[in-house]
């Protein structure tokens, strides 16, 4: 009964939604590109919704399983009735809302083939649903398709979640290709399309799916008639037919990669290849196998065993095969010398549409197509150093002074350099330019952009510890996108700043403004800002960058260096490290970098003095394990500790024992995490632990301590991504100095413990884009500290408890996104210290009539649907 209720209900809202927009469409010139389009959309899934519920009444499903497509339906029904009320003469509303239209358009397509598979695969379980049916000409649909005889042409769209057997999709099934009538009645083949789908195999998260090799965001501008020649020719060859390669060779620093990301945002190119452009950052240690696995659930299948690179070529090739019928793109960046065999790995000259683009710093004699992208020419070059240099059109140091040319010639025409020293001198008067140039004649390196970007590093606004900033980044491996709240673990210890980083964010926009890192920030949201969360930023180094900061600090001793950085993949490992008297190392900052190929034994490192260890690690397929290493124990001072696998899978981590009670930061990234059984450890200096995509096994034990024994003072709990996190272990409410809570992205979290009020010291709640949470506990009332309220894309959330009224010192709420959420309880009105309320345009009627009695309220209505679009950024 429940499922034709559903049913009927997105029936007819897709029903009202599609009658207005054909009304519209006649009467509304100002947005009939747009509406058209929208129609266009609508007549291709309206035979789907005429199936809707046949395929339902046959299952077993509940009305959550489908709701959400009804709300899309609701939230483009509201966009259209606000288009049809703007006046003609509003040109800024007009311009803005068409913008909209074109994007719900966009997500008509994308989100309603998410929740298709609600249906499809959930039909799935009946055996005898259609599968005789033949003829059938199926153009969009998405799951385990169970017909045969049809054609799918293309399946494509972010998966988002689904019941049954399918406990949560996440990712982004893109084109396939496959004619059914070649599988001949073979069902099995069909289903590489949707095994995806299935939990042990799904991809932890959009995020995680895009992130891989999804194209990095565009430029702001490129400045140069040579570098537009250049995409022009990059352009008109991937425009024509056929398969071949190119490589784009240049010294490092000259903008291969930016003008790669550039041409890979052209409207032309993106027309042809759609979706199918692969972004591959190779770098000097690059894993074929890693790389097809991405490449693989990238275009939404399942990612089988792969244990050889024979074996990943072969898993390739049929990838190729199947997604091949349409154009493909793909971009191996920064391929160095010794790995010309990689390139060769992914040709396949019987893929008709298949390009591959290259750059490297060398060139490959096996490939026949290169393209030299040269340093900017004297006057184009000027031009970028003037850009950098100038604040608001103006300098110190006069444009016609003899100083520029001089500083702009050393820099060889290469963008980095221009960009990087040009930042180092803004704002400094001409005293400070001679100087400048002094230093970097005096090494006599004319040749070496290395030594003339080392030499603008010095005393950097006549602060040294930017140096000490930059040469931190290189903790983490190359190419990877490093994120903010691992340096803000890393620095506070460090640097003995504030709790919350506010002070680290704040140097790392420093290095950011000197073109030392760039900044990428996946989704702007004012309120992360004001409860100190940056789970959404993350920092990169360019490579060359990087290699600077390695030789900064590798300088020295190796037992007197202030950070010790080694990468053991493949075996490697220094003298000393092998040796059975391990030195006394003085280093404070420790990083160590090992692969699946890793089998010495840890040593007996003695770290005495290291307050921070980073550990970057891959496991190999056969054991998905790592053991934190012994030494660990012994290291009396260390403070912060982060731990990220960067292997496909997570990893099981052992040795837990090691970890010892001088520890106040712990970070676990892609890690099985035994919850529950941490209560055996004895943390009792930790104040803040985060698990970001890590697998949160709840199961207890009779055995298990109280984890609020383990960790007592704790002040701020973090899970981002942590799929299987279904609630919070009661235990965690027991912990009295907990102040921030955080729990986000977390899409099987259905409720919170009643036990929440005894966390009296909490001042942050953050539970946004947790979709499947139903309620908040009634003795949230009970939270008399709290600040700030985040509940953001709470898709599931329907009510507030009338004890919410008790938040007495509540002054920041987060609602924008709960859709379900329609009315506000009476108690609301006693909330006197509101300051802030962020909610969708719709809502802000709820708000409105307590103005005049919460002096003071701010609402801020956002007209932005709830969407997962800013996990593409």
């Amino acid at each position: 009964m429940s499922i034709d209720l559903a049913g009927t209900a997105v029936d007819t809202a897709f029903g009202e939604l599609f009658s207005l927009v054909k009304e519209i469409v006649i009467t509304i010139a100002a947005f009939a590109p747009q509406l058209k389009q929208i129609q266009s959309t609508l007549i291709k899934i309206d035979p789907i919704i005429q199936q809707w519920d046949e395929y339902n009444s046959r299952l077993d499903c509940s009305p959550k399983e489908i709701a959400p497509v009804k709300e899309l339906f609701i939230r483009g029904k509201l966009l259209v009735e606000k288009c049809s009320r703007i006046h003609r003469f509003n040109f800024c509303k007009k311009y803005s809302h068409s913008n909209k239209l074109t994007d719900f358009d966009a997500e008509v397509q994308r989100e309603f083939q998410i929740y298709l598979p609600l249906v499809t695969v959930i039909s799935s379980k009946a055996t005898s649903l259609n599968v005789k049916e033949t003829g059938k000409d199926v153009r969009e649909m998405m799951g385990d398709v169970k017909e045969t005889g049809g054609e799918v042409k293309e399946i494509k769209g972010d998966l988002k979640e689904t019941g049954g057997d399918v406990k949560e999709i996440k990712g982004e099934v893109k084109e396939t290709g496959v004619d059914v009538r070649e599988m001949k009645g073979d069902l099995k083949e069909l289903k590489h399309l949707i095994i995806s789908l299935q939990v042990n195999g799904a991809p932890h998260s959009v995020l995680e799916l895009l992130g891989d090799l999804a194209v990095p965001k565009a430029p702001d501008c490129i400045v140069g008639s040579a570098v537009e020649a250049s995409l022009r020719e990059l352009k008109g060859w991937l425009l024509e037919e056929g398969m071949s390669v190119m490589v784009v060779t240049a010294p490092g620093g000259c903008g291969k990669s930016t003008l790669l990301t550039k041409l890979c945002h052209d409207a032309a190119i993106k027309g042809k290849f759609k979706n199918k452009i692969m972004f591959v950052r190779v770098s000097k240690k690059p894993n074929v196998i890693d790389i097809v696995r991405k490449m693989i659930r990238h275009n939404g299948f399942e990612v089988p065993a792969i244990e050889t690179e024979d074996h990943a070529v072969q898993c390739l090739q049929q990838l190729l095969i199947r997604i091949g019928q349409d154009p493909v793109l793909l971009v191996l960046d920064d391929v160095w010398a010794d790995s010309q065999s990689i390139i060769e790995k992914f040709v396949f000259k019987e893929i008709k549409h298949y390009k591959i683009v290259v750059t490297s710093r060398y060139e490959f004699p096996n490939v026949g197509l290169v393209h030299h992208l040269n340093p900017l020419p004297p006057g184009e070059a000027l031009e970028l150093f003037r850009q950098s240099v100038t604040v608001d059109g103006r300098c110190l140091v006069e444009p016609g002074d003899e100083l520029w040319d001089k500083i702009v010639n050393r820099c060889k025409g290469l963008p980095l350099a221009l960009t990087v020293i040009a930042k180092s001198l803004r704002g400094m008067d001409r005293a400070f330019w001679e100087t400048k140039l002094l230093d970097w004649s005096s090494s006599g390196l004319d040749n070496d952009i290395l030594d003339c970007l080392k030499k603008s590093l010095d005393d950097l606004d006549g602060d040294p510890s930017m140096k000490e900033r930059f040469m931190d980044l290189a903790s983490f491996p190359e190419d990877r996108k490093i994120p903010a709240t691992a340096l803000i673990d890393m620095w506070v210890e460090l640097y003995k700043l504030d709790f919350d980083g506010v002070r680290a964010i704040a140097d790392l926009n420093k290095l950011v403004y000197r073109n030392l890192a760039d900044l990428i920030v996946t989704r702007t949201d004012s309120s992360e800002d004001e409860d100190k969360c940056y789970s959404s930023h993350y920092a990169m180094q360019h490579d060359l960058l990087r290699e600077l900061a390695i030789m900064e600090c590798d300088r020295g001793e190796v037992e007197e260096r202030e950070r010790l950085i080694l990468d053991l993949t493949e075996d490697n490992s220094s003298d000393w490290w092998s040796e059975q008297k391990q030195p006394t190392l003085r280093a404070r900052l420790v990083s160590i970098h090992t692969d699946g190929t890793f089998s010495i034994p840890w040593p007996n490192l003695q770290l005495p003095e290291a307050a921070a260890l980073v550990l970057n690690f891959e496991t190999n397929m056969q054991t998905k394990t790592y053991a934190l290493p012994e030494f660990i124990e012994k290291a009396d001072k260390l403070k912060a500790l982060i731990v990220t696998n960067y292997s496909f899978f997570p990893a099981e981590l052992r040795n837990f024992h090691v970890l010892g009670s001088s520890l106040t930061r712990i970070r676990l990234e892609r890690i099985m995490v035994p919850l529950l059984s941490m209560g055996k450890l004895r943390l009792h200096n930790l104040q803040k632990i985060s698990f970001f995509m890590c697998d949160i096994s709840q199961a207890s034990t009779s055995d298990d301590a109280k984890i609020s024994d383990a960790i007592p003072n704790l002040v701020e709990l973090d899970f981002d991504y942590c799929d299987d996190l279904k609630t919070l272990p009661d235990g965690i409410c027991e912990i009295k100095p907990l102040k921030k809570l955080s729990i986000t992205n977390c899409h099987n979290l259905s409720a919170l413990p009643e036990q929440i009020g005894e966390s009296a010291s909490l001042e942050v709640v953050r539970l946004n884009s947790c979709t499947s949470l139903l309620r908040l506990p009634d003795s949230i009332g009970t939270l008399k500290k709290l600040i700030s309220l985040n509940i953001s894309d709470c898709l599931s959330l329907s009510t507030l408890p009338n004890q919410i009224g008790n938040l007495v010192n509540l002054k920041r709420m987060n609602m924008r996104g709960c859709l379900r959420l329609s009315v506000l309880p009476r108690s609301i009105v006693k909330l006197r210290n509101l300051r802030k309320v962020v909610c969708d345009k719709e809502k802000e009627v709820m708000w409105e009539p307590l103005k005049s009695s919460l002096n003071g309220l701010n609402i801020i209505a956002s007209e932005e649907e709830a969407n997962l679009d800013w996990l593409d950024d």
